[in-house]
C-alpha cells in the first residue's frame, strides 16, 4: 500500500506545474498532456455512459413492454418427435399443436426436452399471430445489455486515448532527443576535451 501511495504522490508532484529549473518546457508540455487526457477521458466517458444508458436502456426498455403485450403463453400438446432436416444437417424435433387466443390450431416445432412424448403437455411462449417465439424479454437482459453497451464504449475510449497519448508521447519523445543530443554536442567537448 505504501508503495502505491508513493507511486501516486509521485505522479501528481509530476503534473503539478512548478519552476524546477532542470526541468524542460517539453518535459512541463508532456505533464499537461497526461492531465488533458486525463481530463478528457472522465468527461467524454461520462457522456459515452449517459448515452449508452440512454439508447441501449430505452430501446430494451421499449422492448420489454413491447413484447408483454405481444407475446403469451399457451398449453401446447405433444404430437410427435423425431429426427427433422435443418440448415445444420438433422437435428431433433419435437412436433407440437396449441390453440391461440382466437381458437384457431396451431403446428411447430420445438427443441425436446427431456420427457417428450406424444400427448404431454408443454407450455410454450407465441405472438399475437399465434407463431412460436421466444419469451418476453426481461428486465435483467436490459441491464445486462446496458452494461455491457456502457463497458465497451469506455473501452472504446481507453483504446482511443491510450493511442492519442502514444502517438502524441513517441512525437514529444523523439523531440526529447533531439534536444538532447544538440545538448550533448555542446556540452561533450567541455567534459572530454575534444571538439
Amino acid at each position: 500500500m505504501r508503495a502505491l501511495t508513493i507511486q501516486v504522490l509521485g505522479f501528481i508532484r509530476y503534473l503539478r506545474p512548478d519552476r524546477n529549473p532542470l526541468r524542460r518546457p517539453l518535459d512541463r508540455l508532456h505533464s499537461r498532456l497526461v492531465a488533458v487526457l486525463g481530463a478528457l477521458f472522465l468527461i467524454t466517458g461520462v457522456i459515452a455512459s449517459a448515452l449508452m444508458i440512454h439508447f441501449v436502456d430505452g430501446a430494451g426498455l421499449r422492448a420489454e413492454y413491447r413484447q408483454a403485450r405481444t407475446r403469451y403463453q399457451v398449453d401446447a400438446v405433444v404430437t410427435a418427435t423425431g429426427a427433422a432436416a435443418s440448415r445444420n444437417g438433422v437435428e431433433q424435433e419435437t412436433r407440437l399443436r396449441w390453440r391461440d387466443r382466437t381458437g384457431r390450431w396451431h403446428t411447430g416445432g420445438v427443441v425436446p426436452a427431456g420427457d417428450d412424448h406424444a400427448g404431454v403437455h408443454r407450455r410454450v411462449w407465441i405472438n399475437q399471430a399465434g407463431d412460436l417465439t421466444a419469451r418476453p424479454r426481461t428486465h435483467a437482459q436490459t441491464l445486462t445489455d446496458t452494461t455491457l453497451a456502457v463497458f465497451a464504449a469506455l473501452t472504446s475510449l481507453v483504446i482511443l486515448h491510450a493511442g492519442a497519448y502514444a502517438a502524441v508521447n513517441r512525437r514529444l519523445e523523439r523531440r526529447r532527443m533531439v534536444l538532447w543530443e544538440n545538448a550533448w554536442a555542446a556540452t561533450a567537448p567541455r567534459w572530454t576535451g575534444r571538439s
